[in-house]
């Protein structure tokens, strides 16, 4: 399949995943949080849309492109899996065991996806490979993913108690996570409609 091809069909599935994002939201932030296992499928298909936007601007990116794409791509599969399951990490540094150390929940996949994700949109528009401002809405919301995720792991550490991130309670952070979906709608429709700026080849 050629590099053309993928983006558009990546794109296509990203319009699916950002809608299924902010569905998924909604039926977390009102009906119950304890529904975010929803979230499973659309950050599966935003993977795919992660992968085509990196193909597309690939050469163009440089580190902050390999590093966003990295971070993104570890957030969303902590995202994922945290939404079913549980992070249980143990160790041992010079010689010394530490944990169990439990991260429950979606906190510490959304914190992780939020950073990535801002770096990838910087990366784009640094590389001007898209329509220039059109990663703005996903670095927005991405911002606000970020937060949300790092304020329910703060509490988890410092309180040792089970904090995640739904309900919202903070109406900019709630408008900033449903806003992460809407930037990953509009970048899939413009990777599915070819409306980006074309690069040669490598």
């Amino acid at each position: 399949m050629s590099r053309a091809k993928f983006t558009r069909l990546g794109g296509f599935v990203t319009l699916l995943g950002g809608t299924l994002w902010v569905v998924s939201f909604g039926v977390a932030q009102a009906i119950s949080p304890d529904l975010t296992g929803m979230l499973a499928a659309p950050v599966i298909l935003l993977l795919v849309g992660l992968i085509a936007l990196h193909v597309r601007h690939a050469t163009g990116g440089g580190i902050r492109a390999t590093l966003g794409f990295a971070l993104t791509l570890v957030g969303m599969v902590m995202l994922a899996y945290g939404s079913v399951g549980r992070l249980v990490i143990t160790g041992e540094v010079l010689g010394q065991p530490y944990g169990p150390v439990g991260f429950t929940g979606i906190a510490p996949g959304a914190f992780v996806l939020g950073l990535g994700a801002v770096l990838t949109a910087v990366s784009v528009i640094s590389a001007n490979v898209m329509p220039r401002l059109s990663p703005v809405p996903l670095l927005i919301g991405s911002t606000g993913v970020a937060a949300a995720g790092g304020s329910a792991l703060a509490h988890q550490l410092l309180e040792g108690r089970f904090v995640d991130i739904f309900p919202l309670q903070l109406g900019p952070v709630a408008a900033m996570w449903a806003l992460f979906g809407l930037g990953w709608l509009w970048l899939g429709y413009l990777l599915w409609s070819e409306g980006t700026r074309a690069r040669p080849a490598s």
